[in-house]
């Protein structure tokens, strides 16, 4: 069942009463809840998804509505907001919907709607119920309409779409409410039943059912259905005397009821924690303790970080990084078994997957994993691209095993793959043998921003920076050449030895000595200081032989800060600096190609200005963090409740 409801943030309280009711009482059906609005805000957002996570069967999405096509209409009646015409626009909003059901939020659902849903409606625009208020105070002659015309409440409104959009009705109901302003007294409703009269199809009076129903069909209370709180007598209000108040008080506490249950429990499953716990240092690392174990737990949701298996053989090791618990579990098998059923987590969430001990442990075959689809690298992205290398090389990290994992779990529908970059998605369909129709949700990187932060051109140093581990795969060696080569300008290696060290420190180490003066290894910086370096700096420059969508990209574009690059993502390089094209094996026979590019972006200051500025705006409008602390929770409470 298709369900609209057109409100603002300041009614969500009463709608959350109103979804539980309709939940509630309609467990048997698939619920496709659309809410239409302008100004729900994201905290309302999380509130709805959390009430939708405990009914597996209801999902809802925002519709969010252009203010300027209703704005200019009036409304006869104070109680009464300007969202009320947004039911006007859903059939141009809903283009691939045919049939819904709209539902004002001043209700309850008292019972199973599936036969009203489900009713034939024929060539009929609209069905809804006769309105005994309307017909009792003597106003249909005022509208042209005779006594026993079929004049229906809007509040409760089967809608056919699909004749609604070929009558393009959208445009024919603004137009008439505006041609009727000022001689009408009830808003839309009037003007839905003027501009739809002879096409409106009666119903049974139990699926919106109001005060005037009562009085004049006293019978049918218990039957109602759809219990419709019109006028001004709503039944929240401390004083309000309405017959059937006793009814929305049980929903709204079974409501509160559902909002106040256990958090919702994540097992983040990584094999490094940005230097936490003794971890590495890394992307995955950096994301998951800087942003998902930061930002997404809240009163709903706890994250707990499970690093594979420990030292122990019975027991788990415990450490706590941030606020957050880490657990390395116990060696044997029926010890970590043991620890997972207590755990009891309700979902698994990895960026990529990298072990697979704990996926391997849970005896639950109804746990879902949520992956994270970061810098997936199939087999032909090993022997293709990253062996080239000869003279260092880091070892492989390709394991079948655990991408076999993955695909088993994506037969057994126990996976959700969302991803940071379009780009990424065909490389993580190879790597997990997916088929080629595989849904994975579009998810950005979150990021940092410094609102305050103001684009001067006279404020970039003549500066290039690395930013990133000295590991094989990143190739630092490259980028001392390059500064070597352009004594000119200044090169500032930020980043440090972690894995293979002395394989690393080998390659590095004719570029350490101090005899080339504009070079400069910084170190690992983070924070106020690794922002200051990046705000002076022109020009990151990427010397990677393989990179996912590195987060130091879109940390330094942040900044205006732009890329030159031998590794082309997502059109980033592109649209935000200069690409050098591929730049296969060690890489120094590349060197001479970021030459121009990085001189370039050095001296022609206007095409230097354009990409910057055009960086710093998608990057806000993109990679934010309250974009990305949505997106994830939502995908959390979607798949807990499945």
């Amino acid at each position: 069942m298709n369900i609209a409801f057109c409100v603002n943030d300041k009614y969500i309280e009463q709608l959350l009463v109103v979804l539980t009711s309709l939940a509630l009482n309609n467990k048997k059906h698939e619920l496709n809840v659309y809410i239409f609005s302008s100004d729900i805000t994201d905290e309302s957002k999380v509130r709805v998804n959390k009430l939708f996570s405990y009914f597996r069967n209801a999902s809802v999405k925002f519709i969010k509505v252009d203010t300027n096509k209703t704005a200019h209409l009036n409304s006869t009646i104070k109680y009464i907001s300007n969202e009320t015409y947004y039911r006007y626009l859903i059939a141009d909003l809903l283009p691939d919907v045919d049939k819904i059901l709209y539902m004002d939020a001043d209700i309850i659902v008292n019972g199973n709607i599936s036969k009203l849903y489900d009713t034939d409606m024929k060539n009929c625009i609209i069905a809804g119920v006769r309105d005994l208020y309307i017909r009792d105070i003597n106003y249909l002659p005022e509208i042209g309409f005779a006594d026993d015309d079929l004049y229906v409440n809007a509040g409760i409104l089967l809608m056919n779409l699909n004749i609604m959009r070929k009558e393009k009705m959208g445009a024919k109901l603004i137009k008439e409410t505006e041609k009727l302003s000022g001689k009408i007294k009830f808003n839309d409703q009037d003007v839905m039943n003027i501009v739809c009269k002879n096409k409106v199809l009666e119903i049974d009076s139990i699926y919106n059912f109001t005060s005037a129903n009562m009085h004049n069909e006293p019978r049918k209370t218990k039957k109602a259905r759809i219990i419709h709180y019109n006028g001004a007598n709503k039944p929240w209000l401390v004083d309000s005397k309405h017959e059937l108040k006793k009814i929305w008080k049980k929903y709204y506490e079974k409501t509160e009821k559902i909002m106040t249950k256990r958090k919702i429990r994540v097992g983040l499953l990584i094999d490094k924690f940005f230097g936490g716990a003794g971890t590495a240092f890394g992307g995955y690392g950096f994301l998951a303790r800087k942003f998902i174990a930061k930002y997404i737990p809240n009163e709903d949701i706890r994250v707990d970080v499970l690093l594979g298996s420990g030292g122990h053989r019975f027991t788990e090791r415990v450490y706590r990084e941030d606020g957050v618990k880490l657990y390395r579990l116990p060696r044997r098998h029926w010890a970590s078994k043991w620890f997972l059923k207590r755990k009891n987590y309700d979902v698994y969430l990895s960026i990529e997957l990298t072990d697979d001990f704990v996926l391997k442990h849970e005896t639950n075959k109804n746990k879902k994993l949520i992956l994270w689809v970061q810098d997936p690298r199939p087999k032909s992205a090993w022997d293709n691209v990253i062996d080239t290398m000869k003279s260092i090389k880091d070892p492989c990290f390709y394991h079948q095993n655990i991408y076999d994992t993955v695909h088993e779990l994506n037969d057994e529908k126990r996976v959700k793959f969302i991803s940071q970059g379009y780009s990424l998605n065909p490389l993580a369909k190879e790597l997990y043998y997916l088929p080629e129709n595989t849904s994975i949700q579009y998810l950005p990187n979150p990021i940092e921003l410094d609102m305050d932060f103001k684009f001067d051109i006279k404020k970039k140093e003549k500066s290039v920076i690395f930013l990133g581990r000295l590991e094989a795969q990143k190739r630092a060696w490259v980028f001392c050449e390059i500064a070597k080569r352009m004594p000119e300008y200044d090169f500032y290696v930020l980043g440090q030895f972690f894995r293979h060290r002395k394989d690393n420190e080998r390659m590095l180490a004719p570029y350490m000595k101090n005899d080339i003066p504009n070079l400069h290894f910084v170190g690992h910086v983070d924070g106020k200081e690794k922002a200051e370096l990046i705000k002076s700096a022109r020009i990151l420059c990427s010397t990677a032989i393989w990179e996912g969508i590195p987060i130091s990209w879109l940390e330094c574009l942040s900044y205006g800060t732009v890329l030159v690059s031998d590794l082309e993502r997502e059109g980033l390089v592109e649209k935000f600096g200069l690409f050098t094209g591929d730049n296969p094996g060690d890489g120094f026979d590349g060197v001479d190609n970021f030459i121009p590019a990085i001189r370039e972006l050095m001296e022609n200051d206007k095409l230097y200005k354009q990409k910057a500025e055009s960086a710093i705006k998608y990057i806000r409008e993109t990679h934010n963090i309250p974009r990305f602390v949505n997106d994830l929770r939502n995908v959390i409470w979607q798949e807990t409740k499945k």
